[in-house]
């Protein structure tokens, strides 16, 4: 086939590879939403790369799911870029359809629980267009508690998370620079060189750049129809630690492709910056440049109002009148903080692992 750059041969087969650590609440439920299809059980191989679980997660999947065609696997570097490439290194599926190409890798996270005939619906994604480096899918943001209740509703808002085209539904497929996990030719995984291990979080994202940058089929795809329910952090600390981290080991993306920085990923940053331009601004400049500084900060005190009451209206619960602010300012401050830090540990040469 001449968009994965592989020779011509009889036949397909598809992978299902899903990364473990501590999932003992959602594995379940997550790959038993992946068996409804049509034949699942029979053409599909499934892959648990487990990160050290300390938890029941391998003993629910070794009773549960003995009846599929499963390889457990250790990932002793935790993190999911090493478990994505052990996965696809390990990967050898059943034939699934004759006169077809190649081996198709698909990623599902244990935290999500997926659509009826999604594994299906991404590999046609894949097939119908030669184009498509990685089909992916829509991610909808659910809550168990008050409070992930609040988080949904943010990160499933086009304000909130800066419109996003992974997080919109519609009615037809959409190009876009990244997409909710991925499927793909395994021959491009492999002439890509897997997954950077260097990454703990933005892997996914770094590696759409290498395909749309690197791959003769270098679209990446939205599928409308496949919406994922992704479990959201379900307290203040994780969610706090989920956006640092997302801003830290976003420079680090930036420190190897520099041209992917986005505008709408410079307003958290820029929004950082304020603040504390604002609250040392009100200690030690003069008053008429102080008065300037405050006329900002009420224009975009402003704006903020609109975007709360925006994302409010959709579900116009009095406790989310006090919550989604506070995320809100959680969800952007914690993201810069970590940008800028990120830019530190750029600037000194200091990227180790952490």
């Amino acid at each position: 086939m001449e968009g994965c750059g592989i020779d011509m041969v009889t036949k397909i087969s598809k992978t299902v590879i899903i990364p473990t650590r501590n999932e003992e609440e959602y594995i379940e439920d997550c790959i038993n939403s992946l068996l409804k299809g049509s034949n699942v059980i029979n053409s599909t191989e499934f892959i648990i790369v487990d990160g050290k679980s300390s938890d029941n997660t391998l003993n629910i999947i070794r009773e549960k799911f003995q009846h599929l065609n499963l390889k457990i696997l250790d990932n002793p570097k935790i993190y999911q870029a090493s478990a994505l490439n052990l996965g696809i290194e390990n990967s050898s599926s059943n034939i699934l359809e004759v006169g077809s190409d190649s081996q198709i890798i698909i990623r599902a996270d244990a935290h999500s629980v997926y659509p009826e005939n999604y594994l299906d619906l991404c590999v046609e994604a894949l097939q119908k267009n030669l184009e498509v480096g990685n089909a992916g899918s829509i991610q909808k943001a659910v809550g168990e508690n008050y409070f992930s209740k609040g988080v949904a509703l943010v990160m499933n808002s086009t304000f909130g998370m800066g419109g996003v085209k992974y997080r919109k539904t519609g009615n037809k497929k959409l190009e876009s620079d990244t997409a909710y996990l991925g499927c793909w030719w395994k021959a491009d995984l492999v002439k890509l060189g897997g997954f950077n291990e260097e990454f703990q979080i933005n892997e996914d994202y770094e590696l759409n750049i290498r395909i749309r940058k690197f791959l003769n089929n270098n679209l990446i795809t939205i599928n409308p129809d496949l919406i994922v329910n992704y479990f959201v952090r379900t307290n203040f600390l994780g969610l706090l630690k989920q956006f640092f981290r997302y801003g830290l080991w976003k420079t680090k993306t930036l420190s190897i492709h520099p041209d992917s920085l986005k505008k709408r990923q410079l307003a958290p940053v820029l929004f950082v910056l304020f603040l504390f331009t604002l609250g040392t601004g009100n200690l030690i400049l003069p008053y008429p440049y102080l008065q300037i500084v405050n006329w900002i900060a009420g224009i975009l005190s402003f704006f903020w109002l609109i975007m709360i009451v925006d994302i409010w209206k959709d579900s116009p619960k009095i406790i989310n009148i006090f919550l989604i602010p506070i995320i809100v300012l959680l969800m952007h401050i914690s993201w810069g903080f970590g940008f800028l830090y990120g830019l530190l540990r750029w600037s000194t040469g200091r990227w180790e692992k952490s």
